[in-house]
């Protein structure tokens, strides 16, 4: 009989919790072994990716699988991955934590140990990549989300009826705040730039639309980028301090990188008398479009209660998905995507795995 073994929490008699964050488990056969390297725990969508792999290799034969935590500290992860290579892992799963300073390095550690890696979600390098054949990276388009973002807003606002409704100072402009994650990360860089960029030229290529001054920018951005890295806590203290109403509020529009900045600041809202259930339909109740990306359980919910605008789906599952297959085709000595009906970019073995725009729930 082949042994499987996905560590998780739900082993409880077998497993422990190692010194380097990672879950460990005792077997009788290791099989083929599989280490799996989360940036942090604490990541919403990372979370959702990693339980679907927890699910998915449970479903293989003749693995195991050990998850660490790199607890968002790149000496950490690091760290966690030569422990692994001792431990005789024989394919690294990594979603690194500094990604641009550290994806190159991690890189040629695994090929000067031999070992074939799938880098995941953060993006590293082209570079990296291409370091050694055995190496792949599964993501998304950076961009795509930020475009979808700036179709969504101005489809919102596309008709005069519906653009004084959130001009709420009436200036024919549209106050909006950005929540967003660390310079030079692709994906926040892309959501950042594109969802107001493309907003302002279809807004301002709408002819229809009379009612917006189009003198300039019609999203008129408040006070600097919102550096909430991603959390929930951080954009909501920040909201807080950004937002203010005499009357009439200062922000119209928010617009963040992923929905766990987007539930803070509509945390925030809330205690303003913004933004609450059933705001965004009920008449004469104050709202205050709210937009992220990820498509969280959470983030559906507010959106389906009247208190979030939209999303963009990341599919974490999808993402699984696609990892799962290039790890059980590793290990069984085929190519990358054999079998699959997956392509790589040219020149460099990365892999994209689509989004969607979600604003019914």
């Amino acid at each position: 009989m082949k042994f499987k073994r996905v560590v998780s929490a739900a082993m409880a008699l077998c497993v422990s919790v190692g010194v380097c964050g990672a879950l460990s488990a005792c077997s009788k056969d290791d099989g083929y072994q599989i280490a799996v390297f989360a940036y942090k725990y604490d990541d919403s969508y990372i979370t959702t990716v990693r339980n679907a792999l927890q699910a998915k290799f449970g479903e293989q034969e003749g693995i195991t699988v050990t998850f660490y935590n790199g607890e968002n500290n790149q000496q950490t992860q690091s760290t966690q991955i030569d422990t692994a290579i001792t431990k005789g892992a024989d394919l690294l799963i990594i979603n690194a934590v500094d990604f641009q300073a550290a994806g190159d390095d991690l890189a040629q550690k695994c090929k000067d140990k031999g070992k074939p890696a799938i880098f995941f979600n953060r993006e590293v390098n082209d570079s990296a990549v291409n370091k050694a054949d055995n190496l792949c990276f599964v993501g998304t388009d950076p961009n795509a989300p930020g475009h979808m973002l700036g179709e969504m807003i101005a489809g919102l606002m596309s008709t005069d009826e519906a653009f004084k409704k959130y001009d709420l100072n009436g200036d024919g402009k549209i106050q909006y705040a950005m929540f967003r994650a660390e310079v030079g990360n692709a994906e926040a860089d892309g959501r950042t730039t594109y969802s107001v960029s493309d907003a302002n030229s279809l807004l301002a290529a709408n002819t229809a639309l009379t009612s917006a001054n189009k003198n300039g920018d019609v999203l008129q951005r408040v006070g600097a980028d919102q550096m909430a890295n991603w959390d929930s806590n951080t954009a909501n203290t920040m909201m807080s301090a950004l937002f203010q109403d005499t009357g009439t509020p200062n922000i119209e529009l928010v617009i963040c990188n992923n929905d766990d900045m987007a539930l803070g600041v509509i945390s925030a809202l809330n205690t303003k008398g913004y933004n609450n259930q059933g705001s965004k339909t009920t008449s004469g109740a104050k709202y205050i479009p709210v937009y992220g990306v990820d498509a969280l359980s959470t983030a559906l919910d507010a959106i389906r209660n009247g208190k979030m605008e939209g999303t963009v789906k990341q599919d974490g599952d999808a993402m699984a998905t696609a990892i799962v297959k290039i790890a059980m085709n590793l290990k069984g000595g085929k190519a990358f995507l054999d079998g699959t009906d997956y392509k790589f970019e040219n020149n460099v073995r990365k892999l994209r795995i689509p989004y969607s725009p979600v604003t019914q729930a």
